[in-house]
C-alpha cells in the first residue's frame, strides 16, 4: 500500500483540517503528566499537521511508509525542526523517546489487528512514562452508512479523482478503489489507480491491545475533518 497516487491530492482533500487538528492535539497534550516537547507523527502523510506543530515550537518526527508522501512533507517542513523518516509504523525505530505520539486521519485503520498490536507495543516503548498516545479511527457507522456502496468525486481543475468504497460487515474490511486523472501540459489526462483496505477496529479490540496504557478519553468526531460524532472515535491513552 504505497499511497503514491493519493499523495498528489492528499492536501487538497485534507488541508483545511490541518490547523484545527493541530489545535485539538495541543489541547490533548494537556492530559500528559510530563511536558510535551518531542512528538512523533505516526503516518504523517504529507506532513501538514507535523509542520503546524513544528511552527508552535515542538520538536517533530514525521514517519510514513510512502516516499511520495514524504517528498511533499519535506517541502511543508523545510527549515523547521522536523525529522522525517520513511518507515513502516508496525516496525519503526526512533533515536530516543518522545512525550507524545499521535496518528491522524484514520491511519490505524489501514493496520490489521495482528499488526496493530505491534504499533501499540512500539508506541509504549518509545513513549516516556506519563506521555500520550493519541489517534482517531473510523467507526462501523462510517463504514456502513458513509462508505459502503458509495463513490466520492473530487474535481480540482487539473486533477479529477473518483473514490469507490465497499464494506464487508463480516470481515470488518472496507475496500477502497481510487482513480486519479491528472492533466498534463499538453492538455491530455493520465490515469493512476490505487486500491487500499481499511479494517474496522472495535473498542474492545483496541482496549485489548492497550497493555501498559490507561485510557484517558474517548470522544466522537469533531466535525473539522468532515466527520460527525458517529463517524470517528478519538482516543487518548497515557503510558503507565
Amino acid at each position: 500500500m504505497s499511497f503514491s497516487t493519493l499523495a498528489e491530492i492528499y492536501d487538497r482533500i485534507n488541508g483545511n483540517a490541518y490547523i484545527p487538528y493541530a489545535d485539538m492535539l495541543e489541547d490533548m497534550f494537556k492530559f500528559s503528566d510530563i511536558k510535551v516537547r518531542e512528538v512523533l507523527d505516526l503516518g504523517c502523510g504529507t506532513g501538514g499537521i507535523t509542520a503546524n506543530l513544528a511552527d508552535r515550537g515542538y520538536d517533530m518526527i514525521g514517519l510514513d511508509i510512502s516516499p511520495e508522501m514524504l517528498m511533499i512533507a519535506r517541502e511543508h517542513n523545510e527549515g523547521k525542526n522536523t525529522l522525517l523518516l520513511c518507515q513502516d509504523m508496525t516496525e519503526f525505530e526512533l533515536y530516543g523517546t518522545v512525550q507524545a505520539i499521535y496518528s491522524s486521519f484514520d491511519c490505524l485503520n489501514y493496520i490489521q489487528n495482528k499488526d496493530l498490536k505491534k504499533v501499540f507495543v512500539l508506541a509504549r516503548n518509545y513513549l516516556e512514562a506519563g506521555g500520550l498516545f493519541i489517534f482517531d479511527v473510523n467507526t462501523e457507522y462510517r463504514y456502513k452508512n458513509v462508505y459502503d456502496g458509495n463513490s466520492f468525486v473530487y474535481d480540482f481543475d487539473d486533477v479529477y479523482a473518483v473514490w469507490r468504497n465497499e464494506y464487508d460487515e463480516k470481515s470488518g474490511l472496507c475496500e477502497f478503489e481510487i482513480d486519479v486523472f491528472s492533466e498534463s501540459e499538453d492538455g491530455l489526462y493520465f490515469r493512476d489507480y490505487e486500491s487500499q483496505t481499511q479494517k474496522f477496529h472495535t473498542h474492545d479490540e483496541i482496549m485489548a491491545l492497550a497493555e501498559g496504557f490507561t485510557l484517558v478519553s474517548k470522544t466522537g468526531g469533531k466535525g473539522f475533518d468532515g466527520c460527525t460524532a458517529q463517524e470517528k472515535d478519538y482516543y487518548i491513552f497515557k503510558k503507565i
